[in-house]
């Protein structure tokens, strides 16, 4: 079972990045709720090479697609599109390529600390959090 919204977009400079966010549970017309996973999907206009960040729990899931980590004080909601920007700049630092042409999944919260990092820095005009 999935729950989705429909693919927006992200201007980055130059570029624009199409993304998407969906809520999915295994098991078919009986969803196992301890399956419950968020995934952000990015990709760059014109490239085929996506990028599909999971966010499987734990750490934690919470309503309308909101992930966080009570041990580091923070929670990020994938539909708002600086969270996105957050998560697809932590991804390029580590080396994501938007132009591949395969696409490739990878655990969302490995990249978790870095965006709640850009996020606070953000809130707080960039001065940072202690």
């Amino acid at each position: 079972m999935a729950r989705s919204s429909p693919t927006r977009r992200l201007v980055v400079g130059a570029d624009t990045y199409l993304w998407s966010v969906r809520h999915l549970h295994e098991g078919g017309k009986r969803p196992d709720i301890s399956t419950c996973r968020e995934t952000l999907s990015l990709r760059r206009e014109g490239s085929s090479g996506r990028l599909v960040l999971a966010f499987h729990e734990p750490p934690g899931i919470g309503p309308t697609s909101t992930v966080g980590d009570p041990d580091r004080g923070g929670w990020l909601n994938l539909h708002e599109p600086g969270v996105v920007r957050a998560f697809l700049d932590a991804a390029l630092a580590q080396g994501w390529q938007p132009g591949a042409k395969s696409g490739q999944e990878i655990d969302g919260w490995t990249l978790f600390p870095e965006a709640l990092r850009a996020r606070r820095a953000q809130s707080d005009g960039g001065a940072g959090t202690p």
